[in-house]
């Protein structure tokens, strides 16, 4: 939880020169996406529960409206970069369908939230 909050508190910096309430969609993004990192880089071959929790309220976010889901992508697009963070092309393909929901935010093999 430590190295999370250093994370978030890193990219908070980051983004110092973007608006405060993008700045804050995006560390409460990071913070949901993260309890998915050690699936979407291998580290484990199934998602937490956590995850998948974490899948789901983010499409929340993205279907409410408020929060277009190429800003869900965008966001965690800058963390992977940030921090170099490996996604496994592969896994990300797999995230819906073993946490059985559709992904209302694009999160693409490339990283690139353009597309």
């Amino acid at each position: 939880m430590a190295q999370l909050f250093a994370y978030v508190s890193i990219f908070l910096l980051v983004c110092g020169s973007a608006n405060a309430q993008a700045t804050q969609f995006c560390a409460y993004a990071w913070n949901e996406f993260s309890n998915c990192l050690r699936f979407v880089t291998g580290l484990y071959s199934d998602p937490s529960a956590q995850c998948c929790e974490s899948v789901t309220t983010l499409n929340m976010k993205a279907k409410s409206g408020g929060v277009a889901p190429r800003n869900i992508c965008q966001c965690i697009e800058d963390m992977a970069s940030v921090y170099g963070i490996p996604f496994v092309a592969s896994i990300i393909q797999d995230l819906p369908m073993k946490c059985n929901a559709h992904l209302s935010f694009p999160i693409p093999n490339s990283m690139d939230c353009t597309q």
